[in-house]
């Protein structure tokens, strides 16, 4: 048998090839577009899961001003892709963490024309020096090997974001304004970390406590403000402060103090951000400087300060303890720290010790002793960070005077509620009307005045800032009842207001006149007892408002009456539900002084008399025009215009919102 001319075997051949050429373009494109794709999305995910932990790295920072101690965060800088059986993957991805700004002194967060309500605060926070704080960014730049528009994260004052070629993407609400409440946390240190692994980022808190500061501007015509550098423009903050932009600024009813967002022209890429604060408003200043990474500078002692120590008044052979605090630039206590204290003036006293440190929490604690030898009147006592000499100077921050009032006897309190008259039962509760939250106030008063009274005007003023309405829960179709109606008296002949929505507070109710809804004045015979309802209080929330637990909320009443032998008279009590928080409550008292002949109808008020048994006033409080209101604030008002005859009210608030009042008449 032959073979010649059999080509069968060929076609065999042939389509061997043909199919080996089809594998190779199928793993080809597969290698080419498959594996990217997929990778991609790898990718993606990791990016996804990158911005989370951002978003967790700035839950710690923010939240260093109640935090005492380190937090560790993890971030996962890489990915890996997934083993692959006939197709290769090129080298892990990586990502760059690394701060900004952070140490570059030039690149600051500055806070402007802020001047401290506590007098001794002041000589720190004078509202004329602008406060510079270092502080920058932390940002995370991916390094992916397909996933190119990849946005940059970054987490700066309190906002995290992503930073795309086309603009931004804000992943986080911003923490810095709430209210009157501003939260200033600076980020200090150098870190820059690249791998394709999960880094520990360590949280320290270099400078912090809850400790709050009441500050307010300087004059008349400047504004507190807060700048800083960011890669956000003017146009973006607005946006995230929206919420706390006023409208319609001057309004200091709607809870949001913010006049105005500018921007200037900052280094480089960055922008001048200024955020303004509204006039005539206290804030409360909280600050905090957390650290990341190496070179994080520690913080020294800035200033000296009295922690409700700024009068004392001390019976000639008795002692009393005098608080004072050494705080950093942040407002926060700094430990070890020698001061200094001296009695200026002979035979006006001593201090047990003429040096203590401060301890834990900034505090450092002498004791002012006196004999029967001492002499009466008001001495000065002297502290110092450094040695006291000819250069001590008691506006300095550095320095601290405080006078002591010497006196023959105790003079126990400044006067306060008083025993007589119109008197307060001391048994206010909370009450809640609709089983929900104790928002209402009731309490009680008897007539001790030797004759009926009709009631005319009841002026009601929370101590706490945030308690903004006062509204019940009831429509007007139902028939006036207690806890039905925002003001119910109950007495002889009962006497309400509604008004329909609600109200603001503070403010002063006509009995028989204001609101939708009135009864007649109510009228209280002598040795009556009359009830006031006051339902119910409520605080501002991003939802519009809700019901305060008004448990330990101090609310001061100035009730106004006519007596049936003819004339008007008021008295004015603080009532605090369930009683004074964890303080006990201070003593209000004040003098009245001017320049005699030359003071043209003018006054000066001084709240020094004031005390507290822990010595912690943070609030003086006035209401010159005798509407039970308090508009003014501060420890003394000077050169104020006030008519003879006129009655005269402060009030003090202790840390623990415990106050107390007292009314004067002007000579």
């Amino acid at each position: 048998m032959t073979f010649t001319g059999d080509e069968r075997a060929q076609s065999v051949q042939v389509g061997a090839v043909l199919l080996f050429g089809v594998l190779i373009i199928a793993f080809s494109s597969y290698q080419a577009f498959a594996v990217p794709e997929q990778n991609r999305e790898v990718e993606f995910n990791h990016n996804q899961q990158v911005q989370t932990h951002l978003q967790d790295l700035r839950n710690a920072i923010v939240s260093v001003p109640g935090q005492p101690s380190q937090q560790a965060v993890s971030v996962q800088l890489g990915t890996r892709y997934p083993s692959r059986l006939v197709a290769t993957n090129p080298g892990p991805p990586s990502g760059l963490l690394y701060t900004d700004g952070t140490t570059n002194e030039s690149q600051n967060l500055t806070v402007r024309n802020a001047e401290a309500i506590n007098p001794e605060t002041a000589d720190y926070w004078d509202g004329t020096a602008p406060r510079h704080y270092n502080t920058g960014a932390i940002a995370y730049k991916p390094e992916y090997n397909v996933y190119g528009e990849a946005p940059e994260t970054v987490y700066e004052h309190s906002v995290v974001y992503n930073q795309f070629r086309e603009g931004n993407i804000t992943l986080s609400e911003q923490a810095m304004v709430d209210g009157r409440d501003i939260t200033l946390v600076a980020l200090n240190g150098s870190m820059s970390r690249s791998a394709s692994d999960s880094v520990t980022v360590d949280v320290r808190p270099t400078s912090q406590s809850s400790r709050t500061v009441r500050v307010t501007n300087a004059t008349e015509t400047s504004n507190v403000s807060v700048s800083f550098l960011s890669r956000l423009p003017a146009e973006e903050w607005r946006v995230l402060l929206e919420d706390e932009i006023d409208p319609s600024p001057g309004n200091k009813s709607n809870d949001r103090y913010i006049a105005n967002v500018i921007e200037a022209e900052g280094p480089g890429s960055l922008y001048n951000v200024t955020v303004v604060f509204e006039r005539g408003a206290t804030y409360r200043l909280k600050m905090a400087k957390a650290g990341v990474g190496t070179r994080v500078a520690s913080e020294s002692d800035a200033y000296l300060t009295t922690v409700g120590s700024e009068n004392v008044t001390v019976a000639k052979g008795d002692d009393e303890e005098i608080v004072l605090e050494v705080r950093d630039a942040y407002n926060n206590p700094v430990s070890d720290v020698e001061v200094n204290g001296s009695v200026d003036g002979s035979n006006a006293g001593s201090l047990t010790t003429d040096t203590e440190s401060s301890d834990s929490d900034g505090r450092v604690r002498f004791v002012y002793e006196t004999s029967q030898s001492t002499t009466t009147g008001t001495a000065t006592v002297q502290f110092s960070l450094d040695e006291i000499n000819g250069s001590f100077d008691g506006e300095s921050p550095e320095d601290v005077s405080v006078p002591v009032t010497v006196t023959e006897a105790n003079p126990g309190s400044g006067g306060g509620s008083g025993n007589n008259g119109l008197i307060y039962n001391e048994d206010a509760v909370a009450l809640d009307s609709n089983g929900d939250v104790d928002g209402g106030v009731q309490f009680t008063v008897t007539n001790e005045l030797g004759e009926t009274i009709t009631i005319t005007k009841v002026a009601i003023d929370p101590v706490n800032d945030d308690i903004i309405r006062l509204s019940d829960s009831f429509s007007n179709d139902r028939e006036p009842a207690p806890q039905e109606n925002e003001l119910y008296i109950e007495a002889n002949t009962d006497g309400y207001t509604d008004f329909g929505g609600g109200t603001d507070v503070p403010r002063t109710v006509d009995v028989d006149d204001d609101g939708s809804l009135n009864g007649p004045n109510p009228v209280l015979s002598d040795t009556s007892v009359a009830t006031f309802h006051l339902f119910e209080f409520r605080e501002e929330t991003f939802f519009g408002s809700s019901e305060v637990d008004m448990s330990g909320e101090s609310v001061t009443i100035t009730v106004t009456y006519e007596r049936s032998s003819g004339g008007t008279d008021s008295k004015m009590f603080t009532v605090t539900p369930g009683g004074a928080n964890t303080n006990e409550q201070p003593n209000a008292d004040f003098t009245i002084t001017s320049d005699g002949s030359e003071s043209n109808g003018k006054w000066d008020f001084d709240a020094s008399p004031s005390s507290d048994p822990q010595g912690d006033i943070v609030t003086y409080e006035w209401d010159f025009d005798e509407d039970g209101i308090f508009e003014t604030t501060g420890q003394t008002v000077e050169k104020k215009r006030v008519d003879s005859g006129t009655v005269v009210a402060l009030r003090v608030v202790d840390s623990e919102g415990n106050a107390d009042t007292v009314r004067k008449e002007v000579p």
